[in-house]
């Protein structure tokens, strides 16, 4: 239980040398955590080491048998170690961590608890807090579903606004896709962990065991368990766990989809290298969409839930940071938006507002901003990150260069054009999700107005949440100008290129025209004096028939000129055999129109 001060000043003070105290002890801590993934890592390059050995051995007996005959049969890893492979990748639903935060005037507690015993903390909140705060890791899926409706379950309407005075848009669930940073190796390790493991049956029955494994306290689990059979939605391990792989940006999103279409939803055959990571800043991150779910009760009860998320805030040390689980990332990076919001939101509860509705607002303006560089100025934001890659691509303009470089740069312009509609499409997405959100937040306050309501108000930034929605919304609209533009960049500079190519080639065709004609002199000479050559080196010889044998000259004539006339026979067919294929079918059907006519 973590417990902040009576005031945000000291609060302040307590959070800047509780960190400056703690520095070395979260060194130590994320050396541990470093040194248990490169562990499971060891173990995952020997599951791929037997795995492609498995492959060849079904698919390749060539390279099995030589596999064989090397010694060189690689040892699959131990149940055991398999087993906690995938826990470590995709922890079990009953093992899963919740963070829950009550804010209240000047106060603020910390604690986490099992999936198994959130049901009771759903309930109510302590008397003193304004506002639960209850986040949940999981994706769109079987146990978001059911998270969700038993959170809607225990509502209670006890808002200082009337049920008819509610925003009638926005209503109690808030909905919308945001932009994370994770790892590259990371999610690639994540992949193949679910694609391997996942055809291992005796390893899914105790996966499937350890998943809502129940205890006397986990009651949430069993009603899991018969909400998921009255569904008729799976309850196994990798049929829930599935929900955890992110989406890229190629990819189509399945925050609306079903229970049942997420788990039927095949993944990606692997996680694709971005243009962006070639900024030294994002060496090796990739961006994904996540989607983020928010609900609220009339109580002061909000409920978060998504996928473990990365980084969203740029920093100095944020390669290092996406380096770490995302799951102990969100508590131990100064990226995480979950823990400034956490400081946030304590500043904002001393106002005493009792509306959960602000928060969530508040919360959904945060995250749809992201990822973007707030806690250091010297980050390029991503908007901004692309422009020194396109520099990049167009000093290449210049160089010449073979058939296969001016392919492989083409692929480059399209891959980079592709990425950056794709960052232009979510970013759309998020300011289709923030205007009709204002427009709520705007009636809201005018309703409080009249009811003489405390508006919340952020004191840092002295901003209500209509000025605060307008803040991302603003920040959004400068990403949406941006990108298009840079599209424009690219798709101009494409054509450049396309012209400077069509000129080289115009070059090298001029010159291959002058190779040509002197290829055809050399020809014409060649023709004309290969026969000479042949009859004077024929008739100059002064033997009669064949040496050494009782042959004559018209037996030469009968097996060479035979054998010729073959040969050059052979040699016509096989390289005109398109244009003799074509000559014969078109005779063929001409006579068979012919006998069609005379019949």
């Amino acid at each position: 239980m973590e417990t902040g001060s009576d005031n945000v000043l000291a609060w302040r003070r307590a959070r800047r040398i509780a960190q400056e105290k703690n520095q070395h002890d979260y060194q130590t801590q994320k050396a541990e955590i470093l040194l248990d993934l490169e562990q499971q890592r060891r173990v995952l390059d020997r599951l791929r080491a037997w795995h492609r050995w498995d492959e060849d051995r079904r698919t390749s007996p060539g390279k099995y048998l030589w596999s064989c005959i090397r010694s060189t049969r690689p040892t699959c890893p131990s149940d055991k170690e398999l087993l906690a492979l995938a826990t470590y990748f995709f922890p079990p639903r009953a093992e899963l961590t919740v963070t829950v935060c009550d804010f209240g005037a000047g106060r603020y507690e910390k604690s986490s608890v099992s999936l198994g015993r959130l049901d009771e903390y759903m309930l109510e909140k302590p008397g003193w807090a304004t506002l639960r705060w209850i986040h949940v890791l999981v994706g769109a899926g079987t146990v978001c579903r059911f998270v969700e409706d038993t959170f809607l379950r225990h509502r209670k309407h006890s808002n200082s606004l009337p049920d008819h005075q509610q925003s009638k848009t926005m209503g109690s669930a808030i909905s919308t896709e945001i932009l994370s940073i994770k790892d590259h190796q990371y999610l690639q390790d994540q992949l193949d962990v679910f694609k391997m493991l996942s055809t291992f049956p005796e390893l899914a029955i105790k996966l499937n065991e350890l998943n809502l494994k129940n205890d006397s306290r986990s009651k949430l689990l069993f009603d899991l368990a018969r909400w998921a059979h009255r569904l008729d939605v799976s309850s196994r391990f990798w049929a829930i766990v599935r929900s955890d792989m992110p989406r890229q940006l190629g990819e189509e999103t399945y925050s609306r989809r079903s229970a049942v279409d997420i788990q039927n939803y095949p993944p990606a055959s692997r996680i694709e290298e971005q243009m962006l990571s070639r900024h030294p800043y994002y060496r090796g991150a990739v961006l994904v969409r996540d989607p983020l779910h928010c609900h609220h009760r009339d109580d002061g009860m909000l409920l978060t839930l998504s996928r473990p998320m990365g980084v969203h805030h740029l920093h100095s040390s944020m390669l290092e940071d996406i380096q770490l689980p995302p799951r102990t990332n969100e508590e131990l990076s100064d990226g995480s938006a979950l823990n400034n919001l956490r400081y946030k939101l304590m500043q904002l509860t001393i106002l005493g507002s009792e509306s959960a509705e602000w928060f969530a607002t508040y919360v959904m303006s945060v995250f749809t901003i992201a990822p973007h560089s707030k806690l250091r100025r010297d980050m390029p934001e991503i908007r901004d990150a692309y422009q020194p890659i396109v520099r990049d691509l167009k000093s290449r303009h210049t160089l010449r260069s073979n058939s296969d470089g001016t392919v492989e740069l083409v692929r480059e312009y399209v891959a980079l054009m592709n990425e950056i509609t794709q960052v232009h499409d979510v970013c759309e997405q998020k300011l289709g999700f923030l205007q009709p959100l204002l427009l709520d937040c705007q009636e809201v306050e005018e309703r409080a107005d009249e009811l003489g309501s405390i508006i919340l108000r952020a004191d840092w930034a002295r901003e209500t949440m209509t000025e605060r929605v307008q803040y991302s919304i603003r920040t959004l609209e400068e990403s949406c100008d941006r990108l298009p533009r840079l599209v424009k960049d690219l798709r101009s500079s494409l054509d450049v290129l396309f012209q400077l190519k069509t000129i080289e080639q115009n070059e090298l065709a001029i010159l291959a025209e002058s190779n040509n004609k002197a290829i055809l002199a050399f020809t014409m000479v060649t023709i004309i004096f290969l026969p000479l050559s042949f009859f004077t080196s024929y008739f100059g010889m002064n033997l009669r028939g064949i040496a050494e044998t009782d042959k004559t000259q018209r037996y030469f004539w009968a097996v060479c000129g035979t054998t010729t006339f073959f040969v050059v026979s052979a040699t016509i067919v096989f390289g005109f055999k398109e244009r003799l294929y074509r000559w014969l079918w078109t005779s063929r059907q001409y006579s068979r129109a012919v006998n069609q006519r005379e019949r």
